[in-house]
């Protein structure tokens, strides 16, 4: 009799604590639905990572499925297209990732310390991040599904493509969707540990993100690494190796520009601190060495797309040469098209993930503007040191990705078509578009930042 009273006992205490942790999760899930801020952004972000991601993967599968005697060219090429566009599609899909990380970890350290399980966290963080991710994925499909007529219309060996060329297929989608999904429950596994662990530093923030030396020398690997396939393609015995050795070329230097770039914003930003003149320098400084990792993320898609930028420069220049073959004539107007399509990509890509991120920032640090506001530091002068600690590291960001795209494009043999007015021209105007979408992206988030301000001093009234 007894056995059988604890057994129900521990049975019912099973249940109520289940019952207890969904009745949390749909209590929390109220104020997150309410406020768009902590959900729509996220699930816009990786609306547009899918739907680009499979726009682009359903070129190289057309490109894949064509013959003829260019065939080998074409599939190679879509490669190329690919891993020069993954690292800003990585980017946009990271900052959705990442958007509203910041908040729910401090939301669900707050619980850690009232004494809420592991279980209760964990549960929390999957059911929340699962739903954005999920429903950003199902968002990308739809905008994929949309996007098939428009590129269909482009044309690629001498005829139109077609909508139909470029569909996946829907169970090769569904994995798409599952991919994303599992992404995102992985991502946020990843900061869980540290929720779980050490819940009053993730509350407070005492630890700040140190960008290690380390991955400068992992930096300095990947260029060494590109080094040594320049060297080696000569000797490559089968098509099949020369290209997956190319595409290993056109990766490394981006790895490696993404790896050096938090490393060199914080070697500025400390020169920066150092020599601070005003309020805005400091501040602006600070802000940078709060996170160089974050900071980067909100210019890193401009130095993918200076190094796109470059190297397409050197593609069109290239393709721009006269030509009395026909199938070479095609080859060549594809080329540019080509060109002009993975900029074009490559731009959206930048103009999603830095207004995005922008914004995620503002709210990220609301505490601290509405602190300094209350201070009585000036909107305008908040406003200031925010566009500095973005503008700042946009030098060196375009420095670190101009010289990786010079360092691919010096052992291919390509220095006479990097030196063009054809070339010169295109790298001219991805670096000055590159800036004006940084630019449109702080004034897009100066509304943000006013809401913030407006909010945090009603509160405090």
């Amino acid at each position: 009799m007894n056995a059988s009273t604890s057994s129900a006992s521990v049975n019912g205490g099973s249940t109520s604590v289940k019952g207890g942790t969904w009745a949390l999760v749909k209590l929390l899930a109220r104020p997150t639905m309410a406020d768009r801020s902590s959900w729509a952004l996220p699930v816009a972000a990786m609306g547009v990572a899918s739907a680009l991601s499979l726009s682009v993967a359903g070129g190289v599968h057309h490109f894949f499925s064509t013959t003829g005697e260019l065939a080998g060219m074409y599939r190679f090429l879509s490669l190329v297209a690919l891993v020069l566009l993954l690292v800003p599609l990585a980017t946009l899909a990271g900052a959705a990732a990442r958007l509203s990380a910041r908040r729910r970890d401090t939301r669900l350290s707050s619980l850690r310390l009232l004494g809420a399980s592991s279980g209760t966290l964990r549960l929390l963080t999957l059911t929340e991040t699962g739903a954005t991710a999920l429903a950003g994925a199902l968002l990308g499909v739809l905008g994929y599904l949309a996007l098939l007529p428009l590129f269909g219309l482009l044309h690629f060996g001498g005829g139109r493509i077609g909508a139909g060329r470029l569909w996946l297929g829907v169970l090769p989608v569904l994995g798409a969707v599952l991919a994303i999904v599992l992404l995102g429950l992985a991502s946020s596994v990843v900061g869980l540990r540290k929720v779980e662990v050490t819940p009053l530093g993730v509350r407070t923030r005492q630890k700040a993100p140190v960008a290690s030396t380390r991955r400068m020398v992992a930096a300095v690997a990947a260029v060494a690494g590109c080094s040594v396939l320049a060297r080696l393609l000569g000797s490559a015995a089968s098509t099949l190796a020369i290209m997956v050795m190319m595409v290993l070329m056109f990766g490394l230097p981006l790895v490696a520009v993404n790896l050096a770039g938090p490393w060199i914003v914080s070697v500025v930003a400390r020169q920066d601190l150092r020599r601070a003149k005003d309020p805005t320098q400091l501040l602006a400084a600070r802000t940078i060495l709060e996170d160089p990792k974050q900071v980067w993320r909100q210019v890193g898609a401009l130095g993918a797309t200076t190094f796109v930028g470059v190297f397409m420069g050197v593609a069109m220049s290239m393709a721009a040469q006269p030509t009395s073959n026909p199938h070479d004539a095609v080859l060549m107007t594809d080329i540019r098209t080509g060109v002009m399509l993975t900029l074009l990509i490559s731009f959206v890509t930048v103009a999603c993930s830095v207004g995005i991120n922008q914004t995620a920032a503002v709210l990220d640090r609301r505490q601290l503007f509405v602190g300094l506001d209350m201070l009585g530091m000036p909107a305008t002068m908040i406003d200031a040191a925010r566009r500095r600690s973005v503008l700042r590291p946009v030098t060196a960001v375009v420095a670190i990705s101009a010289l990786a795209a010079l360092a691919l494009v010096l052992p291919l043999g390509a220095v006479n078509s990097f030196a063009s007015p054809t070339s010169a021209l295109t790298v001219v105007l991805v670096l000055v578009g590159g800036l004006a979408l940084v630019r449109l992206g702080l004034l897009a988030s100066r509304a943000t930042l006013r809401q913030v301000l407006v909010a945090g001093l009603t509160r405090a009234e």
